[in-house]
């Protein structure tokens, strides 16, 4: 199979690709960093086979929980010399790896094998995935706020007349909102009460737009 082109850069060329995307060298974010401002739980990094991500701690904890409770019904059915808070805590401090394994699957609507836990090589093309999903990602939220893509794009859904009186200032992806500006508060009222403006916003972008908010 053919490489991707970034895949080839220079090291040198890749470096600053990855800076100037905003990626630097810092562990894979799993979770949004947008909607996931809670403190990040980091795993794997200890061999070449478990990369490290990072993750939200209320989701790692799930996860976990639900991997240990899994496990623990194994032993209730059996006669288990060891108390259950005892065996949560075992299960816990050895389950890392089992949580990263379930962590990259349903990052991907993978079904989860428990018993065949994944193979270095599954490992890596699922964080390969999410690394290039997460790199794309970037690269859209780069365009999509770019001021020259931005100007282009209003000036093509409104006509000239109206985008030299106005401007398409941001748009928020996650909360579907477009931000509008314009000085002359005639065409501010005016495009506040266009109802056909959110669903032009949408098709062109390419994003559902559900709210407008013009400042001044």
């Amino acid at each position: 199979m053919r490489r991707l082109d970034f895949m080839s850069l220079h090291e040198k060329e890749a470096e600053v690709t990855f800076r100037s995307l905003g990626l630097g060298k810092a562990p894979l974010r799993l979770d949004d960093e947008r909607r996931h401002q809670e403190k990040a739980v980091a795993l794997g990094g200890e061999t070449a086979e478990f990369p490290r991500i990072l993750i939200g701690r209320s989701r790692y904890e799930k996860i976990l929980d639900e991997l240990i409770t899994s496990r623990l019904r194994c032993f209730t059915r059996e006669a288990s010399v060891f108390p259950e808070e005892f065996l949560a805590r075992y299960f816990r401090e050895r389950y890392r790896s089992t949580a990263y394994d379930a962590i990259l699957q349903r990052q991907h609507s993978l079904s989860e094998t428990e018993s065949s836990p994944m193979s270095a090589l599954q490992r890596a093309q699922l964080y390969r995935r999410s690394l290039v999903e997460r790199l794309l990602s970037h690269v859209e939220r780069r365009r999509i706020n770019s001021r020259a893509w931005l100007d282009r794009t209003w000036q093509e859904l409104v006509g000239p007349q109206i985008a030299a009186e106005s401007q398409l200032v941001r748009v928020d992806r996650t909360a579907g909102r477009a931000i509008l500006r314009s000085v002359n508060a005639s065409l501010a009222f005016s495009l506040r009460r266009r109802q056909d403006l959110p669903t032009k916003l949408s098709e062109t972008l390419g994003i559902p737009i559900r709210e407008l908010r013009v400042i001044a």
